[in-house]
């Protein structure tokens, strides 16, 4: 099911203006081409060089407003994930992040916390992605790692019946030739059966090694959904911090940003 933001924003759409085409922006102390928008900040190009890295809290309410006016940053605060329109559960979101839009004291603010929601709200699709697999993963890990496991104290338990043999046969040695050669093929047989359990011993621990980091891989993703989950709910924005977890929908958050450079 899609649903028109226009519609559920009661925005008229052919009210709105239509979408920056330019990356040029004229600041107070320079010029040049918006390459990077993001939580972090603002990054222009200027004559194939990259400067350096502006907060948006440095720049004057004029200013904001032309960066709104270029393509990347409209992109950058207006859309989330790559197909447009929504799902009923992104509607219900797209209105929780308008909500935020308009209680913010400024444009700076506004436009900084939109981008660092959308930053996590990627960052949550890419652990909620992720976890699913490493789980998988982590139980092949853990089945690979119980039966090599299991090889080793089959084998170790080997060495110590073959010990015994060794100490039986060390017994008999006055038997002549025949206690000899028992004793002989009884610590062959020990050597054979110890370098047996030494390779099993190294893959054991190759094998728990790779189980152990897989699992902590997906406990890092797990933990990774709660984290961003509850950073998200301080600001407003609702996603499950526990399974079953869902992938956040594309959104479409234009009416807001459009009716912020009408106004101005």
């Amino acid at each position: 099911m899609v649903i028109s933001l226009a519609a559920v924003a009661g925005v008229p759409a052919g009210s709105l203006p239509e979408p920056p085409t330019n990356d040029f922006l004229v600041l107070s102390n320079v010029t040049g081409m918006v390459r990077v928008l993001d939580s972090r900040g603002l990054v222009l190009e200027k004559n194939l060089v990259y400067l350096p890295r502006i907060q948006l809290a440095d720049l004057s309410p004029a200013e904001l407003q032309s960066l709104l006016e270029t393509k990347t940053a409209y992109a950058g605060l207006t859309t989330f994930g790559p197909a447009p329109g929504t799902n009923v559960r992104g509607a219900f979101m797209e209105l929780q992040l308008q909500r935020i839009w308009h209680e913010g004291r400024s444009l700076a603010e506004k436009m900084q916390t939109r981008l660092e929601i959308l930053a996590d709200l990627r960052d949550y699709n890419n652990n909620v992605s992720a976890l699913p697999v490493s789980m998988v993963t982590a139980s092949q890990y853990d089945a690979q790692a119980a039966a090599v496991n299991e090889q080793l104290t089959t084998r170790g338990a080997t060495v110590v019946a073959a010990a015994a043999q060794v100490e039986a046969t060390e017994l008999h040695r006055a038997d002549g030739q025949a206690g000899l050669l028992a004793e002989q093929e009884a610590q062959e047989n020990y050597r054979e059966l110890v370098a047996r359990v030494e390779r099993a011993n190294d893959l054991a621990i190759i094998a728990n090694a790779q189980a152990a980091n897989a699992n902590q891989q997906a406990k890092d993703y797990l933990a990774n959904c709660v984290a961003i989950s509850t950073r998200l709910a301080s600001l407003g924005i609702n996603v499950p911090g526990a399974p079953t977890f869902y992938l956040v929908p594309p959104l479409t958050l234009k009416s807001e940003v459009d009716a912020e450079r009408k106004d101005n």
